[in-house]
């Protein structure tokens, strides 16, 4: 018999032969097998296909249509592959010499179908074979690499050989993930008691993290069905699915084993025996586990097993919870046991849910204290004085009435814990120190490459960039060129192209770049005027690099470089002087006036005339409420084919508008200076490619208002929908400097309605640092931020429940007043709102409270009064007594 040669195998794998592969090489020897190895490993599949394969466009039949022709051709192609990976994995196995190389060659991704019954045998033959890997090592080492992301591609093979070679299988999330998926969801009782692994596996379902989530909805049941028929322990299921529970895990796996549980259906008995699991349980994150503790618990309790520190601390972890229905629940169980046993411990447990933020739970707490303290006597009613000192507005009151009057010793008003002001804002940190080696240099630019949102690196780059390329170009030009892009550029690649090359390439601004109405204009102008300088003799230092971290330059340092220039005759570039006299500070020291007065040249003039009052005009901001237009998918007014907004929900978009702004001493394209009303719906509703906005603010330092313009349609948009705007830049616009006005409260506005729950909290974070602001010069930041909500609440795009949440973090953080006046301008709306009025209401009386606030609102009157026992008549007549009450 002629030597098997890997022609004649790679023939047989391009045909998909899986079973004439294994057969001829274990008719093989050992050292001919090994001898194929090497060649086998070079291998690559050509992809064609062999004879016998149909054309899908030819056919004989002419009732055939062409579709189910290429449907017919495609299926074949796909068993094809298969087939060949198939007989691949038999080849590699039967052909490598280690078990190592073996478990490599099957692990790698040159495969990636899954490996068919007949392949898995044929693995099993070959491994067997006299000389080749022990069957075992290779089971076992392929067991333990397997990974949660490769199951189902290699599960089918490990579990075979596994099985082939009499080996339990380790219990790794991997192993139980591929276990699930080989139990299945059909006949899955039967086959859990068929499968000789259950009781070493099952366990770890629920011990792994994240591993439940793997089950399906037949399974539950099924694993009812398993404990009773006796295949499995019961008390073992029941203990692991209360280990998961109590430990946590995502809420898709916590669905399931919930489920699990509900179809188990503890008894007492077995309840009482975990009771400590139910305990941690209670604490939960997870709604449906913490309902599920809870009534164990109180089943327990009922069959008189449960002692009263139990109980206790049981209502010490629900009562401060946030779910209604939970606390409730919780409030009804104390109050029963209350009535039946006179605990010290159960009365102070029940004092901590007055403390609840829900100021209806907290009411609730209230009466049942009151119901209930007689009892206690003296010793009780000092434990509840100390919960009352904590307290404040009506919930103070009501408090009061209970104990007959203020704690001896404390005012009558309660300790206001939210009135105090927010800290201070300290001032702005300064610009880390500037690159410092060539090597710096080239990380700083390998990390812009990768995205440009971090516009104190790009500063301190450009600051270096002309620096380094003076010292030495050859060492820059060694760092930088192995990063330069191969088939793309930019502004900011076409700088990096200047400073390794010595020459400046034509270029025009990308579609991300050219918008001329954007700061990211001047951001990409700058870069290719500094391309220019590169080219030739660049410059010593750049006027627009910042001082500190909100993009402010030092104006004495700007002095003393347009003098240097001035002296040595180059004159600054005119948008690095743009960019710098942006930079300027509001607030200017004399001296510096005076000594820019002496400066003669162009730049040293503008510069003069800046500090001396001469700088960019504050904006007029006009909002307008913008109709939406409906369109062609995709087609704009102008032409061009964009995605549109015409998916928006609501009818009305509002814009900032301001006339044309002007000025001699400014590089910039009039768009920039300008929102004229007739291009607000082109801002509002229509897509615009920008690059990041986060190095707005920066750009702009002294200009809040102007920023605010930019952004505000991003934010429009992220208020319509869970999409991204551009909340995250509020902080930075509330650390800016320049007039709080109406275009920056709009950006409030949207902002604390937004979808998304982080712009909601960076917009909560900007009004809290906007209000810790001295230099407001008397704007009434809640004030204007109320008109704001206001308007969104009438063009149907404010949540309240959203705004009532932002708000009152922004009540807990020091911003009461400014809460308040806020929350004011919306309770007419909250009245009426079909939901999220109650919400605003409870904040309103809050923030009332924490301010001492005191006047009439009849539209709150008349709601209180009507009677009933909803909700927004009970924060109505909540709000009216905290408002009415005598100071």
């Amino acid at each position: 018999m002629s030597a098997l040669t890997v022609e004649q195998l790679i023939s047989w794998i391009e045909a998909g032969s899986v079973e004439q592969v294994a057969d001829a090489l274990l008719a093989a020897s050992e050292a001919e097998r090994r001898a194929l190895g090497p060649r086998l490993k070079a291998y690559q599949s050509n992809g064609s296909a062999v004879s016998g394969f149909e054309n899908p466009y030819h056919s004989d039949d002419p009732s055939e249509s062409t579709e189910y022709r290429y449907q017919q051709a495609w299926q074949q192609w796909e068993t094809l592959k298969r087939n060949r990976e198939d007989a691949l994995r038999v080849a590699g196995a039967a052909c490598l010499p280690r078990a190592a190389d073996v478990v490599s060659w099957l692990r790698s991704d040159r495969f990636w179908e899954q490996p068919q019954l007949v392949a898995v045998n044929a693995l099993v033959r070959v491994l067997s074979a006299p000389g080749r890997p022990a069957l075992a090592s290779v089971a076992r080492q392929l067991a333990d690499r397997l990974r949660p992301a490769q199951v189902d591609r290699q599960w089918p093979m490990v579990s075979g050989l596994l099985t082939a070679a009499g080996l339990a299988p380790p219990t790794t999330e991997a192993v139980v993930r591929g276990w699930i998926r080989e139990i299945g969801w059909a006949q899955v009782a039967e086959r859990l008691q068929a499968h000789p692994h259950t009781a070493l596996l099952l366990p770890h379902v629920f011990r792994i993290p994240r591993v439940a989530v793997e089950l399906r909805e037949e399974w539950p049941p099924a694993l009812a069905r398993l404990v009773a028929d006796g295949g499995y322990p019961r008390a073992d299921l029941l203990a692991d699915v209360l280990l998961r529970l109590r430990a946590g895990d995502r809420p898709g796996a916590v669905r399931v084993v919930v489920r699990v549980h509900r179809i188990l259906a503890p008894t007492t008995a077995e309840c009482a025996e975990h009771r400590q699991e139910y305990l941690g349980m209670l604490s939960s994150p997870h709604v449906a586990v913490a309902a599920l503790a809870l009534a164990a618990l109180r089943a327990v309790d009922d069959a008189g097993r449960l002692p009263a520190d139990l109980i206790a601390e049981a209502a010490y972890a629900v009562l401060p919870r946030p779910e209604k229905k939970l606390v409730r629940a919780a409030l009804d169980w104390l109050d029963e046991a209350l009535r039946r046993t006179r605990d010290p411990q159960l009365f102070a447990a029940l004092t901590a849910g007055i403390d609840n933020e829900a100021v209806d739970l907290a009411e609730r707490t209230l009466a049942l204290t009151a119901r209930h303290l007689p009892v206690f006597g003296d010793d009780r009613r000092a434990v509840l004085h100390d919960v009352a000192d904590a307290l404040d507005g009506d919930l103070r009151r009501q408090a009061d009435a209970l104990l007959g009057g203020p704690h001896g010793g404390t005012a009558a008003a309660a300790v206001d814990r939210t009135a105090a002001r927010p800290a201070p804002l300290p001032p702005p940190a300064a610009l880390p120190p500037p690159i410092a080696s060539v090597a710096e240099l080239a990380a700083a630019a390998a990390c812009l490459l990768r995205h440009r949102d971090d516009p104190i690196l790009f500063e301190r780059f450009v600051a270096a960039l002309p620096v380094f390329v003076r010292a030495d170009r050859p060492a820059v030009a060694a760092a930088l060129a192995p990063l330069l892009p191969e088939y793309w550029t930019d502004s900011f690649v076409l700088m990096l192209q200047s400073a390794v090359t010595g020459r400046q390439r034509t270029y025009a601004l990308n579609e991300y770049e050219r918008d001329p109405a954007y700061p990211s204009h001047l951001t990409a102008r700058r870069s290719i005027e500094l391309a220019e300088q590169l080219a030739g003799e660049p410059p010593a230092a750049l006027l627009a690099t910042p001082a500190t971290v909100d993009g402010h330059v030092d104006p004495v340092r700007v002095l003393d470089l347009v003098a240097a220039a001035e002296a040595a005759g180059p004159s600054p570039a005119p948008y690095d002087l743009t960019q710098a006299l942006l930079r300027l500070p509001r607030v200017i020291e004399p001296e510096v006036a005076e000594a820019a007065a002496r400066l003669r040249s162009p730049a040293g003039r503008a510069f003069a005339r800046w500090v001396a009052g001469g700088a960019l005009a504050d904006p007029d901001i006009n909002i307008v409420a913008v109709q939406q237009k409906r369109c062609r998918p995709g087609h704009q007014t102008h032409g061009r084919y964009l995605p549109c907004e015409c998916g928006s929900t609501v009818a009305h978009r509002r814009s900032v508008t301001f006339s044309p702004l002007a000025h001699p001493d400014l590089t910039l394209p009039q768009e920039l200076l300008s929102r004229p009303p007739e291009h607000a719906y082109q801002h509002v509703y229509l897509h615009h490619y920008t690059l990041s906005m986060v190095p707005w603010p920066l750009a702009l330092p002294s200009h809040r208002e102007l920023v605010a313009a930019y952004v505000q349609p991003a934010l429009a948009r992220a208020a319509d929908g869970n999409v991204r705007g551009a909340g995250d830049l509020l902080p930075s616009l509330a650390r800016a400097s320049g007039p709080l006005g109406p275009a920056f409260a709009l950006c409030l506005a949207y902002g604390l309605t937004a979808g998304r729950p982080a712009e909601r909290l960076a917009a909560t974070d900007a009004f809290v640092l906007t209000a810790a602001r001295t230099d407001l010069d008397g704007a009434d930041l809640g004030a204007l931020v109320g008109h704001g909500l206001a308007a969104l609440h009438d063009d149907g795009v404010l949540v309240l429940r959203r705004v009532a949440e932002a708000l009152t973090g922004a009540l807990r953080a020091g911003a009461a007043a400014e809460a308040w006046a806020a929350a004011r301008a919306l309770v007419p709306a909250a009245l009426t709102a079909s939901a999220g009025g109650p919400d605003l209401l409870a904040l309103a009386s809050t923030a009332a409270s924490a301010v001492g606030a005191r006047e009439t609102i009849p539209e709150v009157e008349n709601v209180a009064i009507r009677g009933g026992h909803t909700r927004m008549v009970t924060e109505a007549g909540r709000l009216v007594r905290t408002l009415t009450a005598p100071t």
